[in-house]
């Protein structure tokens, strides 16, 4: 099996932007309620979610469950650990040859179009 260093694991955790993840990667249903961003919880499909751009964590209030982005793309994708830290890389390596950051102000764009769908 192979061995990630804690330091690596710490890079895909908090430098990859769960909610662009959760939106340009997973594409998992989303949207901003209430000035939060929310997303459909993988695990009980509801939409009582939140995301701490401070911690880059997510939860769902209805099943209770936090989610950090090596979760977030375990459980959405059924993959393997070791799967998705080489997924979580290779997204990472994408975002950094974008070379523009990822963090909220891309996100409001992608989600006003969204809104302007409905």
């Amino acid at each position: 099996m192979k061995h990630f260093t804690q330091n690596e694991l710490f890079e895909l955790r908090n430098h990859i932007p769960i909610n662009a993840l959760i939106v340009e990667r997973l594409k998992m249903p989303a949207k901003i309620s209430e000035g939060h961003f929310r997303f459909l919880c993988p695990l009980c499909g509801e939409f009582q979610t939140a995301t701490n751009p401070k911690t880059n964590m997510d939860r769902c209030f209805r099943c209770e469950k936090n989610f950090n982005t090596i979760d977030m793309v375990m459980i959405c994708e059924k993959v393997t650990f070791v799967e998705t830290v080489n997924i979580l890389k290779a997204y990472q390596q994408k975002l950094k040859q974008e070379r523009h950051p990822r963090r909220f102000q891309p996100m409001a764009i992608t989600f006003k179009a969204q809104e302007e769908n409905k």
